[in-house]
C-alpha cells in the first residue's frame, strides 16, 4: 500500500515540478519579449535623441533642429532607384511650427543645389536664406516655414556613406554662429550615426 501511496505521491511532484518549470518560463519568456518590444524599444532610443536635440537646439538657441535621413524611396519603372529624403526627427522651441510631416520623401534631384556642395564639404551654412540660399524646393519649404538662417551638417555613417542631415533653423531672426558653436553641431553629426544606425 506504502508503495502505491509513494508511486503516487512521486507522480504527483514530477507534474507539479514540471508544470511549475512551464509556468516560469512562459513567465520569463514574457518578460523577455517585454523588453524585446521593438515599439518601446524604439520610443526609447527615440526619446534619449529628441533629448539630446533639445539640449543642443538649447545650447545653439536655434529655433529647430531637425535631422533628415536618405533612403530608397522605391524604383522607377526604368529601373532606377528613387533616393529621397525624408525629416525623421524635430524639435522646436515653443510657439515654431513643426514641419516634419510635410518634409516626407523629398527627391534628392529637388535639393541638388545645396546637397552637393553639403556633401562634398560636410556642411552648408546660410546667414540670409531669401538673398542667399541656392534656387531649390528646399529654398521653397525653407522660406514657406520662415527661416531666416541655416546651418547644415552632412552625417556619414562608419564606411563614409552619407545617411542624413542634420539641420538648425533661425526663424526669429537671422543668426551667425560663431566657429565655436559651429564646432558644437559638426561633432554632433559625427555621434549621430550611433543612433541613427542599426
Amino acid at each position: 500500500m506504502s508503495d502505491i501511496y509513494l508511486g503516487t505521491l512521486t507522480a504527483l511532484i514530477g507534474v507539479i515540478g514540471t508544470l511549475t518549470a512551464i509556468w516560469f518560463k512562459y513567465y520569463l519568456d514574457r518578460k523577455k519579449n517585454k523588453h524585446n518590444c521593438i515599439i518601446d524599444q524604439t520610443i526609447r532610443e527615440d526619446g534619449e535623441l529628441l533629448g539630446k536635440l533639445e539640449d543642443i537646439m538649447s545650447e545653439l538657441s536655434a529655433d529647430r533642429i531637425s535631422i533628415f535621413s536618405f533612403h530608397n524611396g522605391g524604383e522607377y519603372y526604368a529601373g532606377k532607384s528613387m533616393q529621397k529624403l525624408s525629416c525623421s526627427y524635430e524639435v522646436v522651441m515653443p510657439g515654431v511650427s513643426r514641419t516634419q510631416l510635410d518634409l516626407q520623401n523629398i527627391p534628392v534631384s529637388a535639393c541638388l543645389t545645396n546637397i552637393r556642395p553639403l556633401i562634398n564639404d560636410k556642411e552648408y551654412h546660410c546667414y540670409d536664406v531669401k538673398r542667399n540660399y541656392p534656387e531649390s524646393f528646399c529654398k521653397y519649404k525653407l522660406t514657406e516655414s520662415g527661416v531666416k538662417s541655416v546651418y547644415q551638417f552632412a552625417i556619414f555613417d562608419l564606411n563614409k556613406n552619407a545617411i542624413g542631415i542634420i539641420r538648425a533653423d533661425y526663424i526669429t531672426k537671422k543668426v551667425k554662429l560663431t566657429k565655436e558653436v559651429l564646432e558644437t553641431l559638426h561633432y554632433l553629426a559625427i555621434k549621430l550615426p550611433g543612433y541613427l544606425t542599426k
